[in-house]
């Protein structure tokens, strides 16, 4: 007990007899005055070696920390700026500097005006800061518009990428808008107001308290505005109506005053704009489109769990984000955003975002699956779908700093979502030209989901520099429950020729809990090396139940209870794992971090119901990670990363239940599936040349899987045991999820951005080459689907002026799709899509804007390669004397080609989908932009 005191004194205790002091200032544009937020504050050596550093805050305002007697070199760097350094020598007391202004990088010289010329971006690190003032936009253009034309950004059907991954999160001077919405921030952001566009990883919370990654990141947009445009008011609002009932309304307003942020979106239409985020598709995703387990697009109704991993009009649900490209969608939105800083401690920000919409869809489908004979199986689908589903999302984020050890971080998050959907559909399977099986399906559902997640991070740095204890807590409860009609007519031709009729109705329950604690202390070994260790529970309980009765003619209702598609399923996971790392840094020049992990899991599913069988594994595993960042200078940066990782499968998963959403194409669960293993290595390399303007971007990456949850696929004529034994028709395939070894994922992704001077144009290069090898079983026999993709794209986008604004891009993909057990379903297919965008203001304020995409689909199934233009284009006039207010007629699909078609591969399948389209319309719209700027003093 003795040593336990003394060890517990010795953790807690502060240093009290070390004289450590700080030095402190404000820095300000020396011009306007007004503060440099994101200011780089660095303190170096005598020898030039950099060990500590910051970045001001939102007025300006920074202070370094824990600094001991001796003398110094103190930098200051600011994008634009000339950089301050002073010689600093601490002897017994804090230094405070007071204000220190920076001046802008433009140099007078005899009269005449020599300014250097602006980068297209720069590397710090592993942030990539773009400077907007080297984009040329025109005067209403948004974010939106501004960051399509940077190198390395691709935004494409409301999907925004950034150097070859998708963005999760746009923050505005390093708070969040809109919750995890990117196109929330973009499309209702004027460009006019960013100063710049910063690109990196975000890690969480707790690593960038700890200094130690925890591999977890998150590829962020911080968009940074300028210090004249923190004060004031702006946004926009537009209507139109147009041919064939077509309208259009909404607008946005901000109101900026220092701290206090408060921005307001709304709109209404019916032409498919939408500011979907992936909270939002719980419901559509699982009423819309399509009742196959992790394959998607599949005609028929939903998902029968109602998590959208049983499949959808959009596939994964991570893929689908924002204005989907197949159907008419009516919406209705609307979204609120604060931020403020209560008082010298306090930093809240929360949004709320509700939207509702009603979508209508038409499809088409043929689907050919791989298997062992010379003759392929297809599958045909006619489909109907409508969907309505309303969501209301809350987001919070709470810091309060205690004092200046210890600080506590909150972040609740609330989604509640309702969907009702239904659709219809005919399908039809055929063994080369002979027919197996053909169905007529209506399918309805009702769905409610309910998702709250609470995260508290606690965090305390003790005296001594780089010692470290954050303790951080989280809890899940998500509800996912409603009900669902299947009537299906069934036919079947392998003789003997048979039928069955469907007409059954299913109560459906989802719920799922998690909770879990992570401590992390760090203890400094030098000024250059720190230790970790950290602790990690963590405790997941789902509960799944699903109840079906068919219907009765006596009764004329749902009475028959049936036994074969219900089910009562309950699956937890308890995990621990204690490790530790170490932390090697060398300036901002050199760092090297080393962690691992042991983890103790186990798992326990219980099938309560038709069964009552308990199955539980315990899984021991090592999980590294290994990272190392060089930079060779301050425009050159490479990082190299490996790390490890465990995935358990989803309780719909497990659950042995069949599900008959498709009555042709079954599925069902595997109990017996194990957690799977990955390891993933990643290679960065970035680098800038300011005195150029130019910019490159690496990037490699690899994932293997041991353990991969793929699909076991039967298809006819097997003699399978799972088959006989549910007494299938010989007519329908039937699959299963399984482990199976040797997954592998590899990307490579390349861009590289320079100014054309004498061409006043910015060209954009990017190339990429990806390699999918995924394996399954086949009728029992291992398969192995490869699918490799290399991409080129082409950007020019011009710098001109603020009249004369275009954009010029191509971008070519190929496939080519190879399996091991029939390379008869081979296959190679391209895509080419090239776009022309024009904006410009002509004198007199006539504005023509004209936006040209054609579209190129070559090797695709019979009736499904495309080849087509879509058109739109815009004639308006400036109205006021400020041309904020423009009227505009507006023309979409000029030349009614509009098309939707698209590929899904599979491990066990080559899936061509059509669905329709917004038609061509005209509409007449008017749009007016207001700005206030600078109307009273800035709140500090």
């Amino acid at each position: 007990m003795k040593n336990l005191y003394i060890f517990l004194f010795l953790f807690f205790s502060t240093h009290v007899f070390a004289q450590d002091f700080s030095i402190s200032g404000k820095v300000l544009d020396k011009k306007t005055q007004e503060p440099l937020p994101a200011a780089l504050i660095s303190l170096a050596h005598p020898w030039g070696e950099v060990f500590k550093s910051n970045v001001a805050d939102a007025n300006g305002n920074f202070q370094l920390d824990n600094i001991g007697q001796g003398g110094f070199l103190l930098k200051i760097s600011f994008l634009g700026y000339q950089d301050f350094q002073q010689e600093i020598t601490i002897s017994n007391e804090n230094i405070a500097l007071g204000e220190i202004e920076l001046s802008d990088q433009t140099v007078q010289l005899e009269g005449a005006e020599i300014t250097a010329k602006i980068p297209l971006a720069t590397v710090d690190g592993d942030t990539t800061s773009y400077n907007a003032d080297a984009y040329k936009t025109m005067p209403d253009a948004s974010a939106e518009d501004l960051i399509e034309k940077m190198p390395g950004v691709v935004v494409e059907d409301g999907k925004v990428q950034a150097q070859g991954e998708d963005i999760k999160e746009v923050l505005v001077d390093g708070k969040p808008f809109f919750g995890n919405d990117p196109t929330a921030a973009l499309r209702n952001l004027p460009a006019e107001v960013i100063d710049k566009i910063q690109v990196f990883d975000q890690t969480s919370q707790q690593a960038q308290f700890s200094g130690f990654d925890d591999g977890e990141t998150s590829k962020t947009i911080n968009i940074i505005t300028k210090v004249d445009r923190r004060n004031g008011q702006f946004g926009k609002v537009y209507g139109g109506y147009g041919t064939d009932d077509r309208y259009q309304a909404g607008g946005n307003a901000s109101l900026f005053d220092g701290n206090r942020r408060i921005s307001i979106i709304g709109q209404s239409n019916n032409v498919n704009q939408q500011n979907f985020s992936t909270e939002d598709l719980l419901g559509v995703v699982s009423s819309s489109g399509g009742g196959r387990r992790g394959r998607g697009g599949r005609g028929g109704g939903g998902g029968r769990g109602g998590r959208g991993r049983r499949g959808g009009s959009g596939g994964n649900v991570n893929d689908f984000l924002v204005q989907q490209s197949g159907g008419i969608t009516q919406t209705h939105a609307f979204g609120l955003n604060y931020s403020d800083k209560w008082g010298e401690k306090l930093d809240v920000s929360g949004s709320y975002f509700f939207n509702y919409s009603d979508n209508e869809t038409d499809g088409f489908s043929n689907i050919e699956y791989i298997n062992n004979e010379s003759v392929s199986e297809f599958y045909t689908s006619d489909s109907q779908s409508e969907s309505q589903n309303m969501n209301h999302r809350i987001n919070f984020r709470i810091e309060y700093k205690i004092d200046s050890m210890n600080s506590i971080f909150i972040r609740p998050r609330i989604s509640w979502q309702l969907n009702d959907g239904e659709s219809l559909s005919f399908e039809q399977g055929l063994l080369g030209s002979e027919f197996l099986s053909q169905a007529n399906n209506n399918f309805r559902s009702n769905l409610t989901g309910v998702d709250i997640n609470t995260s508290i991070l606690y965090r305390h740095k003790f005296q001594k520099e780089g010692r470290t204890i954050s303790l951080n807590l989280t809890h899940a409860n998500n509800n996912q429950s409603g009900n669902r009609f299947l009537n299906s007519a069934n036919a079947f031709f392998t003789p003997p020729i048979s039928t069955d009729t469907l007409d059954q109705f299913s109560e459906l329950m989802i719920d799922g809990a998690s909770i879990s604690a992570n401590v992390i202390y760090t203890e400094p070994l030098s000024e250059r090396s720190s230790l970790m260790f950290n602790l990690r529970t963590n405790f997941q309980q789902d509960n799944s139940e699903e109840t079906t009765f068919d219907f009765v003619e006596q009764t004329n209702d749902y009475t028959n209870f049936n036994e074969d598609f219900s089910t009562l399923f309950d699956n937890s996971y308890t995990a621990q794992q204690i490790g530790g790392g170490y932390n090697f840094r060398q300036g901002r020049d050199f760092m090297f971090l080393a962690r691992a992990n042991f983890q103790r899991a186990e798992m326990n599913s219980k099938d309560l119901f038709p069964g009552n069988r308990q199955t539980i594994r315990t899984y021991n595993n090592i999980l590294p990670f290994l990272m190392i960042r060089r930079r060779f200078s301050r425009q050159e940066n490479l990082r190299i990363s490996y790390r490890s990782s465990t995935q358990i499968p989803s309780v719909e998963q497990l659950q042995n239940l069949l599900d008959n959403s498709n009555p042709l194409q079954l599925s069902i669960g595997n109990p017996a599936l194990d957690q799977s293993y990955s390891h993933r290595f990643d290679t960065r390399y970035s680098k800038t040349n300011p005195d150029k303007a130019t910019i490159l971007y690496a990037m490699i990456s690899a994932t293997y899987t041991d353990n991969f949850i793929s699909n076991a696929t039967y298809l006819e004529n097997t003699d399978a045991p799972l088959f006989n034994q549910l007494t299938l028709q010989p007519g329908t395939q039937l699959s299963q999820p399984v482990n199976v070894d040797n997954y592998w994922n590899l990307r490579t992704y390349f861009t590289y951005g320079m100014p054309l001077g004498k061409l006043k144009t910015n060209l954009n290069l990017d190339a990429n080459a990806n390699y999918i090898r995924t394996p399954s079983l086949i009728n029992d026999a291992l398969n192995y689907s490869t699918n490799m993709t290399t991409g080129l794209g082409i950007t020019f986008s011009s710098n001109i002026s603020e009249n004369v604004d275009f954009t010029i891009s191509t971008r070519t993909t190929y496939n080519i799709v190879e399996n091991t057990v029939q390379v008869n379903s081979d296959n190679k297919y391209w895509q080419q899509k090239s776009r022309i965008k024009l904006g410009w203001i002509l004198p007199k304020g006539i504005v023509i804007r004209t936006d040209l995409i054609h579209q190129f689909y070559n090797g695709l199934s019979d009736g499904f390669n495309q080849n087509y233009a879509l058109w739109n284009a815009v004639i308006g006039k400036k109205l006021f004397d400020n041309e904020r207010g423009e009227i505009a007629l507006t023309a979409f699909d000029l030349l009614s080609e509009n098309q939707s078609i698209s590929r899904n591969v599979s491990e066990i399948a080559i899936e061509d989908v059509q669905t329709t389209v917004l038609q061509r319309y005209f509409m007449l719209k008017f749009t007016y932009n207001f700005r206030n700027w600078n109307t009273g003093k800035a709140r500090r």
